[in-house]
């Protein structure tokens, strides 16, 4: 008889968790939340259905888990507070590149469901937050609530662009957007980006 130090069974693989979500990111961005089946994940995870049910109560709580965890993996840069159209330049473009992977797609295609509401809700309070730390305290505060709702529109349409539209701005596009939300004109050319003493 063991003395409970050794568990019989299957051996513990600390990488199937990050697999499995990982798996459920990629089958959102590709099909949305209905299409996605659990016995699907489980193969391309390599491992069985009953390893998700070990973990997740079914397949609501497995996508947001993994959503969640993708989400909140993202790092928001921190504002230098030395020049506002800067730390939004960085702000917006880290956003970008994190989503613009399957994550991001993923993210457009569950928007809409009920079900996601309320983890979408957190990370666009998450990045209303940051919005407002590059704006308080600065000459651009007066009408943060506007100007953070409409930089995180540009967020979701800059990622919407990415993947299903367009392609979305280049560098010099988002800079021109920065400045017009901040009620500046925007530079001539790129060279003269970021210029503004001060701020």
């Amino acid at each position: 008889m063991s003395d409970g130090a050794t568990r019989r069974g299957r051996k513990e693989d600390p990488g199937l968790t990050g697999r499995l979500q990982s798996a459920m990111v990629g089958a959102l961005a590709r099909h949305g939340y209905e299409p996605v089946r659990l016995d699907d994940l489980a193969n391309a995870a390599g491992t069985s259905k009953q390893a998700i049910y070990r973990r997740w109560s079914g397949k609501q709580n497995f996508a947001l888990s993994a959503l969640q965890t993708a989400l909140f993996q993202i790092p928001a840069p921190r504002p230098e507070r030395t020049n506002t159209t800067r730390d939004l330049y960085r702000l917006i473009a880290g956003y970008r590149a994190a989503l613009s992977s399957d994550l991001g797609k993923a993210l457009l295609q569950v928007r809409a469901v009920p079900e996601f509401r309320s983890l979408l809700a957190e990370f666009e309070d998450e990045i209303r937050f940051h919005i407002r730390q590059c704006l308080i305290a600065t000459p651009f505060e007066q009408d943060i609530q506007a100007k953070t709702t409409l930089i995180l529109g540009l967020i979701w349409q800059e990622l919407f662009d990415l993947h299903f539209g367009r392609g979305g701005l280049d560098d010099t596009g988002l800079e021109s957007a920065i400045y017009l939300f901040l009620g500046l004109t925007a530079p001539r050319s790129s060279a003269d980006a970021f210029p503004l003493p001060g701020l």
